[in-house]
């Protein structure tokens, strides 16, 4: 079935493809122009197509249908992106699909927990960019992580161990020991992760789709979103401008940021975020040791995860009746106590 898994893994396939015929030629991809890319993706596409899944994306007039909108949404998501590298990003795609696992180049993540146990993380990074200054042997990078909806870091979920998956993904790069046989690099400097919606569609009530400005309206639709080190803020946007484009930032006339650029971090306030992330990950593995395997899904608000379930239909959750852990942030908690 053509379903938002598949169409994902259509739209995945068609961007490594593309990477790695741009890798087999020599070439950066921003050593083409857009145009050059925007035709690259439609032919990758139109081969993919044929075979995809013995024939899914041709199965019927609706699949087909469906396959050229994935498509051009691709085209639409490469063209923009190939002009911010001619002109704002400075970083450079330097793997796809990239796993780490006791089988894959890059090994799997082992946090010890003592007493000779391990945690071990396994799973497979969408992309990873790099700045390489000259003559350096490190490199900044950054994790993209590639969606179909608008998905962003939520200070809540993030704080109470919940979206993990992004900045894990960040320490599995700091903490490869040899990834220069891969990537031509001696060690992997962290500097963001970044949510990109591969099929993004114009806000709601955007007057600059309305008015045809297609241009700005893509550049909108397919801005990137998540965090990032403020010491890397001039190799994301070489442009110099004071409102980010392709990421978001706003800084004063006086060239410091404004309190409103909640995704960029300071190097000390970003290295903490890693480092929490890891705590977070060993405190989950020494609970799995100890036992614990209850059903206990969060509440956010009004909204819980059940929401999304692929289980539902086997859970004994009662939503209705179930109590639900109520998220909330450290200060709160405390508060709460101070108050009882």
């Amino acid at each position: 079935e053509l379903d938002f898994r598949e169409q994902g893994s259509f739209q995945h396939d068609v961007l490594q493809a593309f990477h790695e015929q741009l890798s087999r030629e020599g070439k950066r991809w921003r050593d083409i122009t857009t145009a050059d890319a925007r035709a690259r993706i439609g032919r990758i596409a139109q081969e993919l197509m044929a075979n995809y899944r013995e024939g899914l994306l041709r199965d019927s007039p609706q699949t087909v249908f469906t396959a050229q909108v994935l498509t051009r949404s691709l085209q639409d998501f490469i063209e923009v992106l190939v002009g911010w590298m001619h002109t704002r990003y400075q970083f450079d795609p330097a793997a796809v699909e990239l796993e780490f696992s006791d089988a894959g180049n890059v090994p799997a993540w082992k946090l010890d927990l003592g007493g000779g146990r391990q945690l071990l993380l396994r799973g497979r990074i969408d992309r990873v960019d790099l700045h390489r200054p000259p003559g350096a042997e490190a490199a900044r990078g950054v994790v993209i992580d590639y969606n179909s909806s608008h998905k962003k870091l939520d200070p809540l979920l993030l704080e109470n161990g919940v979206q993990l998956q992004l900045l894990s993904y960040l320490n599995v790069l700091q903490q490869w020991p040899a990834p220069q046989a891969l990537l031509g690099v001696s060690r992997i400097v962290p500097a963001g992760v970044f949510y990109v919606n591969l099929r993004a569609r114009p806000a709601a009530g955007d007057s600059r789709a309305a008015l045809g400005d297609a241009t700005a309206a893509r550049k909108e639709a397919y801005r990137h979103t998540g965090r990032f080190n403020a010491e890397v803020l001039r190799q994301l946007d070489a442009s110099g401008a004071a409102v980010g484009e392709q990421f978001k930032f706003r800084l004063k006339k006086d060239g410091t940021l404004d309190a409103r650029s909640t995704e960029v971090l300071s190097t000390q306030e970003f290295g903490q975020l890693l480092a929490r992330v890891e705590s977070q990950l060993r405190a989950m593995g020494e609970r799995i040791f100890a036992g614990e395997a209850s059903v206990d899904p969060y509440r956010k608000g009004t909204s819980t995860p059940c929401e999304f379930c692929d289980y539902a239909a086997v859970c004994r959750i009662d939503p209705w009746t179930h109590e639900y852990r109520v998220l909330r942030r450290a200060g709160a908690v405390a508060d709460e106590a101070d108050e009882n």
